[in-house]
């Protein structure tokens, strides 16, 4: 029985600490800052995604337009 209690205190200690992280300002910002280069990094890789796609269809027709020199 003690066990339980003292997981039930630990837990809410954690969840008491991170609402107060959430709910302070630097805490928020914290957050919001994460959020933003989140979302930079999947725009990124979505654009780098196409622009390698893109370079090797044109290396792929540059290899078909010779192919039909030889």
């Amino acid at each position: 029985m003690f066990k339980r209690t003292k997981l039930r205190k630990y837990l809410q200690t954690i969840k008491s600490e991170l609402k107060r992280f959430f709910l302070d300002e630097s805490g928020g910002n914290l957050v919001e800052y994460a959020l933003l280069i989140g979302l930079a990094l999947f725009i990124f890789f979505i654009i780098v995604g196409i622009i390698t796609s893109l370079l090797d269809w044109t290396m792929g027709q540059t290899n078909n337009f010779f192919e039909g020199f030889f």
